[in-house]
């Protein structure tokens, strides 16, 4: 493709406005290549989620806190303190969390905030599930289950989950092999909110060697949950959230509790809410070992942090490369 002037910059659109995309569209930005952003749900995040209940209670219910290791990540997250949107969480933490030596971060008030300022300035369509990729001449045209987008493409960036992927570039065997290589696992999440406290000297707990309990957390206890004190979030293994991937949330609501109340030895209290979220694509078990896909010609492009490993910083490192490609081969 050649260089466009000002006057015909290309159309981009990305799909996913979780950590990959938002940082893909933040660069691209800053390079004078503005994109259009498609994300199937409510919010933004991806597994940088949060959700909060009608008691005013939140919950962190995806990426539990991020650790930094590179430079350039370090530099985001630093950008983030600076605007209030992150902070390092100190919970107490039991022997079986087993704290390393990187500080944990989390954003605040909740995970989620980490991409808000950047997500300021960007064009994000909520709601929008991508199902399709049709071309039309040299260009892409999106569709959803419902219809097809008005808008035409010169460049597509998909930063969904691997499977998602898959299915968006299904007509591009060249991408299928590499695609089929990488493997994820599941994670049921159980927010719940007691009506008393629960009687442990922890607020922060991984469970190594149950068969369920993977993790729980006092939401209380990171920066930002100023109601959340009897709110806790626990993940089960992937094990056992693979096992149990179609139970209906009522019934993973029943069950996690039973669980949860079997690993700590106690009755829980009662509880005021319990919701339960399923995440198919929780985790990176076999990563790709690129930071991103790509078949050039048709310029298309796809990346997340099943490329480089189950880390937040991996996301982040995808989505940047994607724009730094991106961006040299259209000139910007």
């Amino acid at each position: 493709m050649p260089h466009h002037t000002s006057m015909t910059k290309p159309r981009i659109a990305i799909i996913g406005a979780g950590m990959a995309g938002i940082s893909c569209a933040s660069v691209l930005q800053q390079r004078g290549l503005p994109a259009t952003l498609f994300e199937k749900s409510r919010g933004l995040g991806g597994r940088l989620a949060t959700r909060r209940n009608e008691a005013g209670e939140s919950f962190d219910h995806g990426a539990q806190y991020i650790t930094t290791q590179s430079p350039e990540f370090s530099a985001f997250i630093d950008a983030r303190h600076g605007e209030g949107a992150a902070a390092t969480w100190q919970p107490r933490i039991s022997d079986e969390a087993g704290r390393h030596h990187h500080p944990w971060l989390v954003g605040t008030p909740g995970m989620n905030a980490l991409l808000k300022p950047l997500a300021r300035s960007l064009d994000i369509r909520l709601d929008a599930t991508v199902t399709a990729l049709r071309r039309q001449g040299r260009q892409w045209q999106l569709h959803t289950a419902d219809s097809a987008l008005p808008d035409l493409f010169d460049v597509v960036i998909c930063t969904a989950p691997v499977a998602q992927t898959h299915k968006l570039f299904a007509a591009e065997p060249s991408l299928q092999k590499q695609l089929e290589s990488v493997t994820m696992a599941p994670c049921w999440a159980l927010m719940i909110s007691f009506a008393a406290p629960l009687d442990v000297d922890f607020d922060a707990r991984r469970f190594n060697d149950d068969d369920a309990a993977a993790w729980l957390a006092r939401q209380g206890s990171r920066p930002g949950h100023v109601e959340g004190r009897n709110a806790w979030v626990m993940h089960a293994s992937p094990r056992w959230s693979a096992e149990h991937l179609e139970l209906t949330p009522e019934q993973a609501i029943t069950v996690l509790q039973q669980h949860l109340s079997r690993v700590l030895g106690r009755e829980l209290p009662a509880n005021r809410f319990a919701q339960t979220h399923r995440w198919r694509y929780a985790m990176t078990v076999q990563p790709l070992g690129q930071p991103f896909l790509a078949n050039a010609e048709q310029n298309l492009f796809a990346g997340g942090d099943w490329c480089l490993g189950a880390r937040v910083e991996c996301a982040y490192q995808s989505g940047v490369t994607i724009a730094t490609a991106v961006a040299k081969k259209l000139g910007g």
